[in-house]
């Protein structure tokens, strides 16, 4: 049977994962009573720091709040059985409020007008985004699945600023392809989509020059379960985000600070942008 995957943030850290496993194995045979209790003890804070930055963090607006509701409840298994969508999508994917409010908050300190999204799912971040862009702002999401982004054009249309998001479905190099030949440059660039394009993705955004001046990029997943700096490999795809991980630490051309929120963020900008001296 295939191991169930924990939908909450915490279940992204190897260190929650093993701590379930050293209780599990604390069942069997004479473990001392103390132990158990701290492995117990270990678990909870992993749960209540998690609960403890949530609580600090501004609720979503009733519109996203929605969204995220709307997205646990949807039937995404019936929907790939049926072939409403091309691949099986869970809640796992959701940014969730904790993160979608970071991003957010980069947003607004960017003064961002246009922002570019890869990879949209159901339009948790999107939405996070364009809640804080001005009247013009405007958010294009680039989604591959045209069944995903019918249920995520359903969530947006709720909210008031759902007409701020544009999506192109498409394959995502040829939507930037398309971005480019029109010359427009984004504020913000939040990639979250197959972890295995994220190179040819980071690439062609300096190539093609879509990033505007003083722009910042976001990546999302860049801790992958733990993978990166585990050597696990919990996750099939994880070596695509090493790679990914390994190619921006040796660009000498951008100033990057990698945080642990959830599955690993990665904040990039122009090392001319940030070396002010």
């Amino acid at each position: 049977m295939a191991e169930r995957r924990d939908d909450r943030s915490y279940s992204f850290d190897p260190v929650y994962r093993h701590l379930l496993r050293a209780r599990d194995l604390s069942q069997n045979g004479d473990v001392p009573r103390d132990l158990k209790a701290e492995i117990n003890r270990a678990i909870e804070l992993c749960q209540q720091r998690l609960q403890y930055c949530e609580d600090q963090t501004t609720k979503p607006s009733p519109a996203l709040d929605h969204l995220i509701k709307e997205t646990f409840a949807y039937p995404w298994e019936d929907a790939h059985k049926e072939g409403r969508v091309s691949y099986y999508a869970t809640p796992r994917m959701l940014t969730g409020n904790l993160e979608a409010q970071l991003i957010k908050l980069i947003t607004s300190a960017s003064k961002a007008n246009m922002v570019l999204e890869i990879g949209l799912y159901t339009g948790c971040s999107s939405l996070a985004m364009a809640e804080a862009l001005p009247k013009d702002g405007k958010v294009v999401s680039l989604e591959i699945d045209k069944g995903i982004a019918d249920v995520a054009r359903s969530f947006l249309n709720r909210s008031p600023v759902g007409n701020k998001i544009e999506i192109m479905i498409g394959p995502a190099l040829n939507s930037l392809e398309i971005l480019a030949e029109k010359q427009v440059k984004f504020d913000v660039i939040f990639i979250d989509a197959d972890k295995t394009g994220y190179v040819q993705y980071y690439k062609t955004i300096f190539e093609k020059d879509l990033l505007a001046s003083e722009g910042t990029i976001i990546v999302d997943n860049v801790l992958k379960d733990g993978d990166p700096y585990s050597g696990e490999e919990y996750e099939s795809n994880s070596g695509a985000i090493s790679e990914f991980n390994e190619m921006v630490l040796r660009d000498k051309n951008v100033h990057k600070v990698m945080i642990p929120v959830r599955d690993g963020v990665y904040l990039i900008r122009r090392m001319e942008d940030t070396e002010k001296a």
